[in-house]
């Protein structure tokens, strides 16, 4: 199903422009804690070492992508890419058993191993950024859009968090 009111479309953008280009800031901050992160999935030195940059950079161009999106909507495909590849990732874990402490997901939260709720939840980032790629309707946007997009970004932003510390909370009981 495709959504294609421009509304929806300038929300998503921004919300995974947001997402994806503080993500992106958090590993280039926090690059040593990145690197542990990388090293905990098993991935050889030269991996990680051309991890540790473009992964972050790929997310920050990104989310240039995402706002640059409404015009272009080809601009978003790199954010598909990226939270599929994001998804598959935290599937094979999960599949394998792996032990991981911590996905990454979340510099800074409480940490959070790769669960299926996290596969789930990228598979469903990866959808908002997949319906970008096709171009919204010519609708034009009016003030009442402008109330209701910020309003939107309130929710959706404390949604995600407490979606993230609910996650973080269940993986936590478990080891108890």
């Amino acid at each position: 199903m495709v959504i294609d009111d421009p509304l929806v479309h300038l929300a998503s953008a921004g919300l995974l422009a947001l997402l994806l280009g503080s993500g992106g800031m958090q590993k280039l901050r926090n690059r040593s804690a990145f690197v542990q992160v990388l090293q905990r999935y098993g991935l050889g030195q030269g991996s990680r070492r051309a991890l540790v940059f473009l992964l972050p950079v790929g997310e920050i161009l990104s989310a240039a992508g995402l706002i640059l999106c409404l015009k272009m909507p080809w601009l978003a495909a790199p954010a598909v890419v990226l939270l599929g590849l994001y998804a598959g990732v935290l599937a094979i874990s999960v599949r394998r058993g792996e032990a991981i402490e911590d996905c990454g997901c979340h510099f800074g939260g409480k940490p959070q191993p790769p669960s299926a709720a996290l596969v789930w939840r990228n598979l469903l980032l990866t959808g908002l950024a997949l319906n970008l790629v096709l171009p919204a309707t010519g609708r034009p946007l009016v003030w009442f859009d402008a109330l209701t997009l910020v309003f939107l970004f309130i929710s959706a932003t404390a949604f995600y968090g407490l979606a993230h510390l609910l996650m973080a909370n269940h993986a936590a009981l478990r080891k108890l």
